[in-house]
């Protein structure tokens, strides 16, 4: 083999194996953000982010505070919903710069659309049960849709929709799983629930136990799948999956110490292989999100992470506290949201 052969194939490797390097994170300046009445960006947290393309992202938060931009991030405006000042809207999903629907978690749990760019809000759904905890939404497409929150009386809440989120109702307690005690979902980003497919989605759970809960239709029963991941406290147990081919990454941690949980297992969830995959991520992660073939992004307390799935290495990009990443539906970008009104965007250099 000719020395320039070697040098080709040493330099080939060397890009594979630092290409998750090419990422970095930017923070956005506030200055060039819009602030509504009643907003303060030093005490809202944002943990709802739907990015519907290259142009339109959404935020929800503390404080009844929601944020849009229509320019791929060049300005936000943050508006304040003045009948829902004690509100956390912890997920959100938009479907254009028009249509959007929040989530609020804690009691009251309430459901908000909006079809006029965010300028109004329904109330489409309002639950004052003192057990109720709305904690992730995701859509199969722009019609059909599916909320979980902590059990109540032993039962995960489940909330489906089939006209855009206009209307919500329960899915059957013989249908939804039974939680064991102590056992609860996380509402850090949105994405501890995933849909798939053409009816399937799963979410995961923590606390005294962490699990995998799998549903196909016809919605007749659910399949559970303990995860071998830290858990045991109220702050620890998977956070956030994303689906890769037919397999799912979890992340997770204890979220009071930092500490990592990282797991890759099955569809199904039934005889899963369970797998710490190459290195580790750098802490607690909140949210993962696949931004590209092979590579991923997680974002936690302590920083954001890219993993590259094909040399199975974890860069860390950031040491800035985020709680959600998602990257645009229809388009590149990928944008981060955090604490104090934080918002950065992920670029590929």
């Amino acid at each position: 083999m000719n020395k320039m052969k070697v040098l080709t194939i040493g330099l080939l490797w060397i890009f594979s194996q630092k290409l998750t390097a090419q990422y970095s994170v930017q923070l956005l300046d506030s200055n060039t953000f819009k602030l509504g009445n009643g907003v303060e960006l030093s005490k809202t947290s944002f943990r709802g982010l739907s990015v519907v393309n290259d142009s339109i992202i959404w935020l929800s938060g503390s404080k009844g505070t929601f944020a849009k931009s229509v320019d791929g991030g060049k300005t936000f405006v943050f508006t304040q919903l003045p009948d829902y000042t004690k509100s956390d809207f912890r997920d959100i999903e938009a479907f254009d710069e028009k249509e959007a629907i929040m989530i609020s978690s804690g009691t009251p749990a309430y459901i908000l659309k909006t079809e006029d760019g965010g300028n109004t809000w329904e109330e489409v759904y309002k639950n004052m049960d003192s057990a109720v905890f709305l904690d992730g939404m995701d859509f199969w497409n722009k019609t059909r849709g599916i909320i979980v929150g902590d059990p109540i009386k032993n039962h995960f809440l489940l909330l489906h929709t089939i006209d855009g989120g206009a209307n919500w109702k329960q899915m059957d307690r013989n249908i939804t799983p039974k939680a064991m005690s102590g056992e609860a979902v996380f509402a850090a980003s949105g994405t501890s629930i995933r849909c798939w497919g053409k009816s399937s989605f799963g979410f995961v759970s923590g606390g005294s136990v962490a699990s995998y809960y799998y549903f196909s239709s016809p919605y007749t029963k659910s399949v559970r799948s303990g995860l071998n991941i830290q858990q045991g406290a109220s702050s620890k147990g998977a956070f956030s999956l994303v689906r890769y081919n037919k397999s799912f990454f979890a992340v997770g941690g204890d979220f009071l110490k930092d500490s990592v949980c990282y797991k890759n297992f099955d569809e199904i969830g039934v005889n899963a292989i369970y797998e710490e995959l190459g290195t580790k991520p750098s802490g607690y992660r909140s949210c993962i999100e696949k931004v590209a073939p092979n590579i991923f992004i997680a974002c936690g307390t302590n920083g954001v992470d890219v993993f590259n799935y094909k040399n199975k290495l974890w860069e860390q990009l950031s040491k800035q506290s985020f709680n959600v990443v998602k990257k645009a539906k229809q388009g590149k970008v990928i944008f981060l949201a955090g604490s104090k009104g934080k918002i950065a965007r992920v670029v590929f250099d």
